[in-house]
């Protein structure tokens, strides 16, 4: 899990019970995606704009790719457009092999949240991006947080 020093000093502490954004993404709400035998959550304020949130699922042999297969189907097949609230695949390996990048996007279409997902031998490591203020999410910043996130799953 993302300690303080990987998240510029922020403590990270639970999640809020009310998060809109799922943090074990299902795109297409009607195909169900493999489940981890354990997960846990943190969420840190990166800075007065981000909220960074992070979901750890350890699965069983095998189960950490499958996911990883099938939110990528899930994201071409169910992909959100124009005002719609959904997902959409913007890339994959952006923070190396077997991740992909992607955003939530909500309020009609006018705000996102950014994902990057990675599957890591046998854990899922979920990260997301929100920015509360404006509701844009940051790539950039998914993606550094994702890599600090894959570095501390194989570390396990």
């Amino acid at each position: 899990m993302l300690q303080s020093a990987d998240l510029g000093g922020a403590q990270p502490g639970p999640v809020e019970p009310d998060l809109i954004h799922p943090l074990l993404p299902q795109p297409c709400a009607d195909a169900p995606v493999p489940q981890p035998i354990a997960q846990r959550s943190l969420v840190a304020d990166y800075d007065p704009r981000h909220r960074v949130y992070e979901n750890v699922g350890r699965y069983r042999p095998g189960g950490a790719q499958a996911y990883l297969a099938a939110l990528k189907d899930q994201l071409a097949r169910c992909r959100a457009g124009g005002d719609e609230t959904g997902f959409r695949g913007i890339a994959e390996d952006t923070a190396g092999p077997d991740t992909v990048l992607f955003i939530r996007q909500y309020d009609e279409g006018d705000r996102w949240a950014a994902y990057l997902v990675a599957a890591v031998g046998r854990y899922v490591v979920v990260v997301l991006v929100t920015d509360p203020v404006v509701g844009a999410g940051d790539y950039t910043i998914v993606n550094d947080f994702g890599r600090a996130a894959i570095d501390r799953a194989r570390a396990t």
